[in-house]
């Protein structure tokens, strides 16, 4: 079986409106070394501190060869070389014949995942691969997606950002 991609920029992320408890990460354009033509990136800064959930939500249609299944691989960085981050993520999957509307569809059980930063080098890349509950998906429906970070969760003892980089979900074909 084949392996399909939907790839999720940081750039493509719906944040929300940050009013209470609907908090969206930071967005910033890092730049690298280089003496010319320098790298830029674009990252969702998810906070480190506090008790603040932030998430990021990403909206699209499911691939035509969906067959199944759901990973989420997260690569991001942190200026750290100790702790962990833990990842959480919803999904809801939505199609037209559903009794509820797209605004108000409930979403699946959290999936997560705890990582720790790289601890050679700050701000090398780390990647987190979370497994899914698709809330039954099916080819074609609208998916829903929320990725979060909870600074409060015992779990996630990194006290700085995580600057997610990109994400794709991962999922076999038919």
């Amino acid at each position: 079986m084949a392996t399909g991609t939907v790839l999720l920029l940081p750039g493509a992320a719906v944040l929300p409106d940050g009013s209470t408890n609907n908090v969206g990460p930071g967005m910033s354009m890092r730049q690298g070394s280089e003496a010319t033509r320098k790298v830029h990136l674009l990252t969702l800064d998810f906070d480190g501190a506090g008790a603040v959930i932030e998430s990021a939500w990403w909206v699209f249609r499911l691939p035509a060869d969906y067959a199944s299944g759901g990973t989420l691989k997260i690569q991001w960085m942190a200026n750290a070389t100790a702790n962990a981050v833990k990842w959480q993520v919803e999904v809801g999957a939505i199609t037209p014949d559903d009794v509820d509307t797209p605004l108000e569809h409930a979403l699946a059980a959290a999936a997560t995942v705890t990582t720790s930063v790289n601890a050679t080098e700050a701000r090398r890349l780390t990647e987190s691969s979370v497994t899914l509950t698709m809330d039954s998906a099916v080819a074609g429906e609208l998916v829903k997606l929320v990725l979060f970070r909870d600074p409060a969760d015992a779990a996630d003892t990194a006290t700085v950002d995580a600057e997610m980089v990109s994400c794709s979900l991962e999922y076999v074909t038919s």
